[in-house]
């Protein structure tokens, strides 16, 4: 089965699929570093250019294809409210998947986006995302929670499944079983790629660092009494924990459980659930940006696992079949 990324970044989404046997033919990001990451693990098929900049029958589509899709989520500011939130020029990049996918008609399409598209607006521009492809797919929305799926982050993502054969359910978590931080830790080695790609700190910061526990941020430092700063800068993550969501763990300065230095760029991967031979490329600062741009390859593998379960449930898992939803179509009518 043929996949397509857009919005591909380091390749998460697509590196789930791809464990579970799915061929990626296609992807698209316009990061440079994050297209040389793209490349080096997962094949030399990306293109980097900016959506915007490419046509739609440049992507290959239609019967056989799946399109995963990793968006940003942009425009979901309170201005212009009166304005179609697809029409919006802060939402132009959604208008562009959407629109490739109205052009391209691929069988199934799974898109991950933060749980704020289904708030904001009171979920408007989910709302127009679906009206706009209704027509064509059968579509389920859920926010999953990475945590449910063994990645070491409570890491909360809506995905969409779209699909031209037949209804297919977002895959069952395990809220149970939470894989911690000091698990995804251990066995780690200067060896490691990756490992050594660490944002070094200045005297004052590693002194600050010192006042922090374990699951303890910013308001534990004196120096920061009375201000105001996001939870998550100067977190300091509990080994018997797991993690918080954070973004870019260098300029959060997201800290070691028991270390007073930030996390290494192998030591966020692991936490996202990346193998240790899966490389970032780029300068350090792309490197974080990369990591947590990303989707948890475990959490993709999950869904894949649920799209692949259902293609062959219903005779669509099969290498010589060309056209998915036209054979989707016979085999229910025989």
């Amino acid at each position: 089965m043929k996949v397509v990324g857009l919005f591909s970044g380091a390749g998460g989404l697509e590196l789930g699929f791809k464990q579970q046997g799915f061929n990626i033919c296609y992807a698209l990001d316009y990061m440079p570093e994050a297209c040389e990451t793209n490349r080096k693990n997962l094949g030399n098929h990306i293109v980097c250019k900016d959506i915007r900049d490419v046509r739609h029958t440049e992507i290959p589509g239609g019967g056989g294809y799946i399109y995963l899709i990793g968006a940003s989520c942009r425009g979901l500011s309170k201005a212009n409210r009166q304005t179609s939130i697809l029409e919006n020029p802060d939402n132009q990049l959604t208008y562009e998947w959407v629109n490739i996918l109205k052009q391209n008609k691929p069988d199934i399409f799974v898109s991950e986006n933060v749980p704020d598209i289904l708030e904001k607006f009171d979920g408007a521009l989910a709302k127009e995302i679906i009206n706009q492809l209704s027509d064509l797919y059968e579509i389920e929305i859920k926010v999953l929670n990475a945590s449910d799926y063994g990645v070491p982050q409570l890491r909360k993502r809506c995905i969409m499944i779209g699909s031209r054969v037949g209804v297919i359910r977002h895959p069952k978590g395990n809220p149970d079983f939470k894989k911690t931080v000091g698990e995804a830790l251990s066995n780690l080695s200067d060896d490691l790629p990756n490992q050594k790609d660490i944002r070094r700190s200045s005297l004052q910061t590693i002194s600050r660092f010192k006042e922090v526990p374990q699951g303890g941020n910013w308001r534990n430092i004196k120096e920061f009494e009375g201000k105001s700063k996001h939870s998550i800068v100067y977190r300091r993550l509990a080994l018997n924990e797991v993690a918080p969501t954070f973004p870019h763990a260098a300029k959060n300065l997201v800290q070691h459980p028991t270390e007073d230095r930030i996390l290494s760029v192998r030591e966020c991967a692991r936490i996202m659930s990346f193998p240790d031979d899966f490389i970032f490329y780029g300068g350090l600062t792309a490197k974080y940006q990369q990591v947590a741009n990303a989707v948890p390859p475990l959490m993709s593998e999950a869904i894949a696992r649920q799209v692949k379960s259902h293609l062959i449930k219903n005779n669509i898992w099969d290498k010589n079949r060309v056209n998915m939803t036209q054979n989707y179509k016979n085999d229910i009518i025989a």
